[in-house]
Order: C-alpha cells, then structure tokens, then sequence
C-alpha cells in the first residue's frame, strides 16, 4: 500500500524529532548514537507497527508501521506508534546482550521521560477492513474436553512434544488419531 508524500514526509520528520531526543539522552549517558532506523509500511496485520533489531540485513535495525492505521489515525500514530517502535530500538541498542522484557521499565522510561508519551503495550485502533493471516487452529481432546493447538503447537505434536491439559493433567491427543 502506497501512502501520499505528505504522510511520509510527516512520518520522517517525527522520527528525526524523536531521534534528536533519544541522541541527546544517549549523549548523557555517555552511549553511542543510534542509527536511524529503516522505515516500512505493511497493510496485511493487525499491530500497529513492529521493531526488528538491528542484524545483518538491517544494520540499523528497522521498525515497520501499519500503512491502514496511519491514514486512518494520521496523529495517534505519529506521536504513539513511532515513539512505541523507536523505544524498542533504544532498549535493544541500549543493552545488546540482555534480553530485556519488550515493555519493561527500561522501555517505559524511554517512552516517558524521553519521548514523552504513555506507555501503552496495544493500540485501539479499528481493524475492520484490515487483512491479515488467520492461523490455523488443530483440534486435540484430553479426558475432560476438547481443546485447540496452534499450527507451531501441532507441528511440535508431531514432532513427540506431549501437552497436558491444565484442567485434568492428561495428554493431549489429535482428534481421529488412536
């Protein structure tokens, strides 16, 4: 999905703001600089927007924003979501080799005190009219019941992992199999 120029040029000039501020509170810090991160749309999920670390095929890492939303929800978008996929670039630079929780107070912080902005883990914006992949549910029963497995779940099913069910402890069985 194609966004107008002027979208793109608003969505560019919040990222730099925020970059400018996270430069400075890195500056304090005595930390390096962040590159800027690559920028891409989508138009085929639900979240608002998402960060990809920084890897070989982005150095700089990348954050991603839902083309949909930002035509429909131009200002919540810029001032929340960019500040929301920029905060977790900051955290992943910030402390490289620890595995942070991806809203945790090192996030929230950055979302607060350097961005300005609530904290907020889910958007609300509307997602009538927005595409996006249903993954498909395998059905399992146990002894008390019949229970659904992600495809991820079933394939490690198929593979001798063995679930139990929370409610009577006995393993999950596909249904139509011995």
């Amino acid at each position: 999905m194609k966004v107008d120029t002027d979208l793109q040029q608003a969505v560019d000039a919040r990222l730099s703001d925020l970059m400018g501020r996270a430069e400075h509170e890195l500056s304090q810090r005595g930390s390096p600089v962040l590159p800027r991160p690559g920028l891409r749309l989508f138009d085929d999920r639900l979240d608002a927007g998402r960060a990809i670390p920084p890897s070989k095929t982005h150095p700089s890492g990348m954050i991603e924003l839902n083309a949909i939303y930002l035509q429909r929800a131009r200002e919540a978008m810029l001032e929340e979501t960019v500040a929301h996929e920029l905060a977790h670039l900051l955290v992943f630079h910030l402390s490289p080799r620890r595995r942070q929780p991806p809203h945790g107070k090192l996030w929230q912080d950055i979302m607060q005190q350097w961005f300005g902005v609530k904290p907020e883990r889910t958007h609300g914006f509307p997602t009538a009219g927005v595409r996006s992949r249903r993954q498909r549910r395998w059905s399992y029963r146990c002894s008390c019941g019949s229970h659904e497995l992600s495809t991820v779940r079933h394939h490690r099913v198929q593979r001798g992992t063995v679930y139990l069910c929370r409610r009577c402890h006995k393993p999950l069985q596909q249904e139509g199999t011995p």
